[in-house]
Formats: structure tokens, sequence, C-alpha cells
């Protein structure tokens, strides 16, 4: 457009003096929400707006914003300040569809012309094939002022709440005892690292609120020694540094849980010197290993093996925790979940078996043929296409394919 070549030398000192701030956003959900949803957005003249961020954790997100007048959209990574989408230096600048991978992950942008016509200029998009991994910040940069709609969606990723991790600052002052959180249930292959600063002596130690049970703590805990050492417990196998630290190093201590969290633990330190500890921790080893198949593989403790290959001899599966299935299988993914003991059937939400009775409101990607048990073991019936037959403890049908 020739108006680029009008705006290029003051486009950065038009930035600094006018902004001008989002008045609706994204509403993301919680962390394995998929969703969508539309909002408006009103981008002044000669000016960026801000709408909005896009967390890490999301997958296959896909933005269109929609606008009479000539607005032209940027993706901006938060951390780096790098312009994945943005006019004129950006990664993707150009007029018209191109893609781009930026730390892994493809992001595809419609070109600034929109819907290539000169009345559809304000009509652009982006796509975000993948997971975010990286926090990303969407501004819209009018030629004309105007109302843009923004229309988006985006799905749950598929191994979350299975794998993570993270890290945070937290005080512990000095002869006292602070709460450093829960370890949920559900988690597997979990590892926590404590580290204070200046070589402060700081204690770790791991509690089971439901009964006071002292696992990890000086000088009574099932693990109080100071070199390292691992406890049976509640059906989990539970390995601590020891109070001596890793090599040596009284300020860096370990926890790690071997197979599934059975049931939520209390972790806390206590401080023999004041201090600021640094912890960090991660789960979900062996998360998506392969499993059975020719060789019969097994998975790590606390996790299953699902989402079988199908249509192949000896096919194998994938290691996954007890409550995760794949919308394709949910029946074979939550065979080993235990429910209510009333007539029903198990569906796939957001990656998570969830158990449907059969007085409850149904799946409307669930249609029945018939209810009765009886006369599905004998009919016949035919889906259509972009449908798959079921059959569970309510009756039978098609179901919808995602």
């Amino acid at each position: 457009m020739s108006i680029r070549g009008t705006v290029a030398c003051v486009l950065f000192a038009i930035t600094l003096i006018a902004m001008s701030p989002a008045e609706a956003s994204f509403e993301w959900g919680s962390d394995c929400s998929s969703g969508e949803g539309t909002f408006e957005q009103y981008v002044p003249h000669e000016a960026f707006s801000e709408v909005g961020t896009i967390p890490t954790g999301k997958a296959d997100v896909t933005i269109a914003l929609t606008a009479d007048s000539d607005v032209d959209i940027q993706l901006i990574d938060a951390a780096t300040g790098v312009g994945i989408v943005a006019w004129p230096s950006g990664q993707l600048s150009g007029p018209s569809e191109a893609c781009t991978t930026w730390n892994g992950v493809e992001y595809c942008y419609s070109g600034y012309n929109g819907g290539q016509t000169s009345g559809t200029y304000g009509n652009e998009w982006i796509e975000i094939h993948g997971v975010t991994n990286r926090e990303l910040i969407m501004r819209a940069y009018g030629y004309a002022a105007g109302d843009a709609d923004v229309a988006y969606s985006f799905e749950t990723t598929p191994t979350c709440g299975e794998i993570g991790d993270g890290s945070f600052e937290q005080w512990i002052p000095q002869n006292a005892t602070t709460d450093i959180g829960t370890l949920e249930f559900g988690l597997t292959g979990l590892t926590i690292e404590l580290g204070a600063e200046g070589g402060a002596d700081v204690d770790v130690q791991l509690i089971d609120p439901a009964d006071g049970t002292e696992i990890v703590a000086w000088p009574n805990g099932l693990m109080s020694g100071s070199d390292a050492q691992e406890v049976e417990y509640r059906g989990m196998t539970i390995a601590y540094s020891g109070y001596n630290g890793i090599n040596g190093n009284w300020d860096h201590e370990t926890i790690e849980i071997e197979g599934q969290v059975t049931r939520p633990l209390l972790m806390r330190a206590f401080g023999y010197q004041a201090g600021q500890a640094d912890v960090t921790y991660d789960w979900g080893a062996n998360v998506g290993a392969t499993c059975m198949g020719i060789a019969a593989l097994q998975c790590a403790d606390g996790l299953w093996c699902k989402e079988f290959q199908v249509g192949v001899a000896d096919g194998a599966g994938q290691c996954h925790t007890e409550l995760w299935c794949s919308p394709s299988s949910p029946a074979a993914d939550c065979g080993n979940v235990m429910h209510i003991a009333v007539p029903g059937y198990f569906r796939c939400v957001d990656y998570r078996c969830s158990y449907n009775t059969c007085d409850a409101a149904g799946d409307p990607s669930y249609n029945f043929v018939s209810t009765d048990l009886d006369q599905c073991s004998r009919i016949r019936f035919a889906c259509a296409e972009g449908q798959a037959p079921f059959s569970n403890g309510c009756g039978c049908g098609c179901r919808d394919l995602p």
C-alpha cells in the first residue's frame, strides 16, 4: 500500500506518544481450557491500540480482526520485543499471506492487505500452529480511526496438566517455618529444588496435611537425616537429598516423587538463617513415552498406556496420567478410571475423562439410535461422514468426530 511509504519515517515517533489502551480483551479461561470469543476494539487514527496478551500454553490460536477502515495488526514477543508480525521490519511484514517459525512455533499472517482488495484491507488474521511457548502482545495500528471486531479461538494443549514446570522466590525468615506450596494430587514424576541465596541454611519439609505425617522434617520425620534417602509412602516413592543438600551444599536441597502424587502434600521450609529461597519444579517425566507395541514396553509408575495406534498390528500407545484421554478414544482411555456405579459413559472434555450418567444431560456430539442395550446388540446402522459408531452403557448411535 502506498501509505506505508509516507509514514515509515514517523511511525516510531507516533508509537511513543499515541498508545491507546484496550477497552476489551481475550478471555483465555483456565490453563487447560479451550474456547472462543469476540469483542470490539476501537483503534485510533495513526496510533497503536493494545488488543491483548496471549499467554503460553494455548494451542492452535486463531485471531481475526475485521474493520471497515485500514487497520494493521502486530504480534510482539513480550520478553524480547521482537516483532513476529509487524510492519515494516517484523518477521512477517508483507502484503500477502506468509508464515514463519519463531522459537519452534509456526506463525501465519494474512498480510497487511488483509482480504487483498481495497474494501478489505482491515480484515487481517493471525494463526499460531502449535502451542504458544512465549507470552505475546497483540496490537492494532489505525491508518484510519474505527472500530474493529476481534474474533478468536484456541484449543487445549493435549498434555495440559500432565507436563509443566515453574519457579518462584520465597523469603524464609530465621527460626520460622514458611509454607512453600501444595503438591496436587495426580502430578507424576515431580522434582522440586530449593536453593537459598548467599548460602543460607534452609531446610525443606514435606507434610501430609490430612493427618500431619512429617515425611521430610528434622528431627522426627520419616526422612530426617543428613544424607540422601528415600521412603515408600502411600503408593509414592519419595526421595530426599538430606539436610546437608546436594554435594554438601546445605543451601541446595531436593525432593523427588516417583510415580503419581496420590494425595495432596504440603511443602514447607525452615530457616536456620534468614534468606531468599529460589524454588524450581517440574513434573511429567515420561509422559508421552511409547508403550506396549511389539516390544511390550511399560509405562513408568503413575502412568497408563493409552492412545493406541488404530489399524496397526501390535499397535503402540503413549504413556499418560490416569485421567487423560484422547477425544477420539474416550471409552478406551478412560477404562481405568473409577466412576459412580450407575449406567453411563465416558466422554473427553479438554483431554480429561468425564463420566456422563444416562439420566444426565447428554453430550450433543453423541447421537443415539437406541437406548435399549438389548436392541443395540442386534441392530445395524450406518453413520454419516464425520461420525463414528459407538456403543456404551446408555445405548448406541453415531458420535461426531472431533
